[in-house]
C-alpha cells in the first residue's frame, strides 16, 4: 500500500528518523439488492494502520500516529436485460470517506504533543458491474467505479476482478483482486494506492 497525508503537528523530519506502518484492524462488507432489473448496491470498507517512530530523537521518547480510513458506497443498478450467460449493470452514487489521523507524541527533552486531523467527503461515483457464467459452478467477475471529477477528490477509481465458484444458488465464494485509488487535496491532502487480493463469501436469496 501506498499513502500519502498531511500530519497534524511536527513533520517526521523533526522527531524520528523514519517511520513503520503496520494494518492493525480492518473490515469489509458489501450487498447488492435487486429487484428485476433494479437495484441497491453497498459496500463499506474500514482500514486502520498503526505507524512508530523507528528512532524518536532525544526530544521525544515515542512518537505514534493512528490512521483510520472509512469508505461506504451507495449506487443505484440497472441489469441490461441480456440473455444468456452474460451479465451487464450499470451503477451511479456516491461514496462517502471519512478519515482521522492522531498524532502523539511522549516527552523527552520536549514537552509531550497531542494533535488530530479529521475529514468527511463524498465522491460522486458512476460505475459498470459484470458477471459471464461460463459453468453451472464458475463464474468470472468484474466491477469498477470511476469518480470525484475534481467536484470532490480530483479522481477516484476502483476495480476489481475475480472468480467466483457457486456451491449452490444461494452460496458462493470468490477470489480477486482490488485495486483502489483517490487523489484529494482539500485542507488536507490525500493520496492514496490500496491493492490487493481477497477472499469472499457470498450468500444469494
Amino acid at each position: 500500500m501506498e499513502l500519502e497525508t498531511s500530519l497534524p503537528s511536527s513533520s517526521s523530519r523533526s522527531v524520528s528518523e523514519g517511520f513503520d506502518t503496520k494494518i492493525s484492524a480492518g473490515a469489509m462488507l458489501a450487498t447488492h439488492v435487486r429487484y428485476r432489473s433494479f437495484g441497491l448496491f453497498a459496500d463499506f470498507a474500514w482500514l486502520r494502520l498503526d505507524t512508530e517512530a523507528e528512532n524518536p530523537r532525544p526530544e521525544y521518547e515515542d512518537v505514534s500516529l493512528v490512521s483510520d480510513f472509512i469508505h461506504g458506497t451507495a449506487a443505484l443498478s440497472y441489469r441490461f436485460p441480456f440473455e444468456g450467460k452474460f451479465q451487464l449493470e450499470a451503477l451511479a452514487g456516491a461514496r462517502i470517506w471519512y478519515v482521522a489521523n492522531d498524532l502523539e507524541g511522549t516527552a523527552g527533552t520536549q514537552p509531550g504533543f497531542e494533535g488530530s486531523v479529521n475529514k468527511t467527503w463524498a465522491d460522486p461515483v458512476i460505475g459498470a458491474s459484470l458477471a459471464y457464467r461460463f459453468t453451472k459452478h464458475w463464474s468470472l467477475d468484474a466491477k469498477g467505479f470511476v469518480g470525484g471529477f475534481g467536484a470532490t477528490a480530483d479522481i477516484a477509481g476502483e476495480v476489481f476482478a475475480g472468480v467466483s465458484y457457486h456451491f449452490t444458488d444461494l452460496f458462493s465464494m470468490s477470489l480477486g483482486y482490488r485495486y483502489l485509488h483517490e487523489e484529494y487535496d482539500r485542507s488536507i491532502k490525500f493520496d492514496l494506492n490500496a491493492q490487493g487480493f481477497l477472499l469472499g463469501v457470498g450468500f444469494h436469496f
